[in-house]
């Protein structure tokens, strides 16, 4: 089927994990932005299991906290840091349209590239050092619900954002969404109000602040996107991943305070 291969597809790009070589057809890539959040599920699990098991190691939170942030950007072969670094180069070189887009593919590293870098990873490795030393081993089980969940609020964000305009004729993202048909936008919203709304009875209604943060960030980060670059591209998309997660990660930890 299809949508089986598009889930092969999806993670095999958008993960490093070990998966079959698969033909990208149209048929195929037609489903890839619906089955994203599926690779959300997975990632999301996987962070969680690795922070349940570091919560019982004694060692110091700020090494903790590095290896969490260290593990998801492994996960995803660095695509997605790729992509913000290259979105700093092109946001505040302050130019053009045309030029922004050129130095989007440029493959050299900014210094603006560097610093979005470092400032993205040293925020998260610090929120996961507080949450790793104010909870210690009797760490709220919301929290892990929550780094459950907020991989998936990321990657369906990153699926919507295919439905966009393309900023470029050639390019990752039109070659993955160019199949895309906008019914399909549908099953991400649904996703999406599930994954919002299921949690509620456990979680409580305060924690809907995650994905509502995210939702806004997604709506306003797209009219930017279309506005200063006429679209989106797979860099740009790569960047709203990374700004997503450190914003919802940075909620969560408000709200465990």
């Amino acid at each position: 089927m299809s949508i089986i291969a598009a889930v092969a597809i999806a993670f095999g790009f958008l993960t490093v994990l070990p998966m079959p070589r698969i033909s990208w057809t149209a048929a195929r890539l037609r489903y890839f932005p619906v089955v994203s959040p599926l690779v959300g599920a997975v990632v999301g699990l996987m962070g969680t299991g690795l922070f349940a098991g570091l919560l019982r190691w004694e060692a110091s939170p700020t090494l903790r906290g590095v290896l969490m942030t260290l593990f998801y950007l492994c996960v995803t072969g660095g695509l997605h840091m790729d992509g913000l670094m290259d979105t700093c180069d092109a946001v505040f070189s302050r130019r053009d349209r045309e030029a922004r887009l050129k130095i989007l593919s440029d493959t050299h590293v900014g210094a603006f590239a560097v610093m979005g870098c470092f400032a993205v990873m040293s925020l998260k490795a610090g929120i996961f050092s507080e949450l790793f030393g104010g909870g210690g081993a009797n760490a709220p089980a919301k929290i892990l619900v929550l780094l459950a969940l907020i991989p998936i609020f990321s990657r369906t964000g990153l699926g919507m954002l295919f439905y966009l305009p393309f900023a470029r004729e050639d390019g990752l993202a039109r070659t993955l969404g160019d199949a895309r048909v906008l019914g399909d936008r549908w099953a991400l919203i649904l996703i999406y109000v599930f994954s919002s709304v299921c949690p509620i009875p456990f979680l409580g209604i305060q924690w809907v602040a995650v994905p509502l943060v995210v939702g806004n960030l997604l709506c306003g980060y797209g009219i930017y996107c279309v506005k200063t670059f006429g679209g989106i591209t797979g860099d740009l998309m790569g960047a709203f991943v990374e700004l997503s997660e450190t914003a919802a990660l940075l909620t969560l930890l408000a709200l465990k305070g």
